[in-house]
């Protein structure tokens, strides 16, 4: 890779569209703990790389949903708009591969993934601002997502010399993921080797409240209420309705779900759970309350078509949970940078940037 470009400074006024948009999307995220965080102490010695520049080079692979990292230090070659917009001004100043590597082992981190988090709940507080009746009517749904790794792929022995090298048999690259066992749309039964991404979402505008990872052999049911927990811990969490699938359907959640918040369960009910089918009738018009469910389908949708969740690169569940919160902060980022689009226009709050090649 040739570093041929950057050669002068771009002018403000030729910039195009995409700039203003990554720099809105920049000035939208509360990340001053985070950067604090990161910078650390002052040592001695010789410094590295300035963590606001590759923040921003972070946020922005996944503002514009590009393929791998390959392809972002590509765009920051090719592109010197987007560069000096994340604070690079010349090629030399381009972080490399292993450079990136760090940084996002860095950010996986229990200390740095709680700051981004962090980021998170500040703009799920901003949307309840920002949005009249936010977070009244929510949904909670599951969506699997492939590791980078093979499970039926195992390890072999080592052949070398070194004694030190311990054998790997029985042992896959990513043992924090596990088996996702679900039918698709056909019928099939399909088995995928990864995570299960957990949401709890808005329907009315199809913005996310809160995000958790778990094994992909996880049943939905237990991460149900630590999602309504997260979600009450930062913010006034007072909704009207819980919908949920039939995956969902347990007596304890409905419980939980009518005593701790006052809200009215709208859970599909099991087939066999006879007492749930009998109660189902209770609730005015179940059926069309329910039909809301469809929100949280088409934000798991938007999620891995342009925001990468489906597009893992990593191992490790806290590198993963890293990589879901990430794909929601944009998601959520873009909707607050962008207040005079129509709210009502779901797309428009959640649509990625355009395209760069």
């Amino acid at each position: 890779m040739s570093p041929s470009i950057i050669t002068q400074e771009p002018s403000a006024c030729c910039s195009p569209p995409i700039v203003s948009e990554l720099e809105a999307i920049f000035e939208s995220l509360p990340d001053d703990e985070l950067l604090e965080k990161l910078r650390g102490p002052r040592r001695r010695g010789r410094p590295g790389y300035n963590p606001r520049i590759l923040w921003r080079c972070y946020v922005a692979y996944y503002a514009l949903g590009l393929e791998s990292v390959s392809t972002l230090i590509r765009l920051l070659y090719d592109n010197p708009f987007i560069a000096q917009a994340c604070g690079i001004n010349s090629p030399e100043e381009v972080p490399s591969q292993p450079t990136f590597s760090r940084f996002g082992t860095k950010l996986a981190r229990r200390p740095f993934t709680l700051a981004v988090k962090s980021i998170m709940r500040t703009l799920t507080g901003r949307l309840y601002e920002m949005l009249p009746d936010f977070g009244k009517s929510v949904a909670i749904d599951s969506t699997h997502i492939k590791g980078w790794s093979n499970g039926n792929k195992k390890g072999k022995r080592g052949t070398g010399t070194n004694r030190r090298q311990k054998p790997k048999v029985g042992k896959v690259s990513d043992p924090d993921a596990g088996w996702v066992v679900k039918a698709n749309t056909e019928g099939n039964v399909q088995f995928v080797w990864g995570y299960k991404v957990h949401l709890l979402c808005d329907t009315k505008y199809e913005l996310p409240l809160v995000v958790d990872t778990s094994k992909g052999n996880l049943h939905d049911v237990k991460k149900a209420t630590p999602l309504l927990a997260q979600g009450r811990y930062a913010h006034k969490f007072h909704p009207k309705y819980v919908i949920c699938d039939a995956g969902y359907s347990s007596d304890s959640l409905r419980h939980v779900i009518k005593r701790q918040y006052r809200a009215t369960p709208v859970i599909d009910p099991n087939p066999t759970h006879k007492k749930a089918l009998a109660r189902q009738e209770d609730i005015p018009d179940w059926k069309t309350i329910y039909k809301r469910r469809t929100a949280i389908e088409r934000l798991n949708g938007r999620l891995k078509a342009f925001y990468k969740l489906d597009a893992v690169r990593v191992r490790g569940r806290g590198k993963v949970r890293l990589h879901a919160l990430l794909s929601v902060i944009m998601l959520q980022t873009r909707a607050l940078a962008f207040p005079n689009q129509p709210r009502r226009c779901v797309r428009a709050l959640g649509c990625p940037l355009e395209k760069v090649s």
